[in-house]
């Protein structure tokens, strides 16, 4: 019994632990259209990836066919379009991420938890302890994983060809 319940945690973790990739993939629209870079207001966070790997992240400034100037730390960096290999708009950390893979590792750990009290007990539960626990450590995991946040909420308005 106990090996069948911590195979059944385990599946459900594994499961849903899956979505989070999935639905980020989705959200990420990519396009190969500089205009929309260009039509971005000054002020807002963006985060660029260059030809050689560098990150960078700061205030957009202004953007024409050229060139992109953001301003980072109180400085305007300039970086010429041919080197700008990604822009997104940063909206901050993404709250549904973090409550999914908490909720996941949560439920998965309250399921683990369940079995064991319930096998440990000897009968004196009623088998309904084991995905009520369950549950419970989906919702512990779901409110902790939302408090902190999972990844980055950015969207992708432009990418190189």
């Amino acid at each position: 019994m106990r090996a069948r319940m911590f195979a059944l945690g385990l599946a459900l973790t594994v499961a849903l632990a899956g979505i989070t990739p999935a639905a980020a993939q989705d959200a990420t629209a990519r396009t190969s259209d500089w205009r929309a870079v260009q039509a971005l207001t000054a002020g807002e966070r963006v985060v660029v990836k260059t030809t050689d790997d560098g990150r960078k992240t700061g205030r957009f400034d202004s953007a024409n066919d050229l060139q992109l100037v953001i301003t980072r730390d109180g400085r305007r960096v300039t970086y010429a379009r041919d080197r700008v290999r990604l822009v997104q708009i940063n909206r901050g950390t993404s709250r549904g991420k973090g409550a999914l893979l908490g909720a996941a590792i949560g439920g998965g750990g309250g399921l683990a938890i369940g079995a064991g009290v319930y096998d440990s007990a000897d009968g004196e539960f009623i088998g309904s302890i084991v995905p009520v626990i369950a549950l419970v450590g989906a919702g512990i995991g779901a409110g902790i994983g939302a408090l902190f946040g999972k990844g980055s909420k950015n969207v992708t308005i432009y990418e190189a060809p």
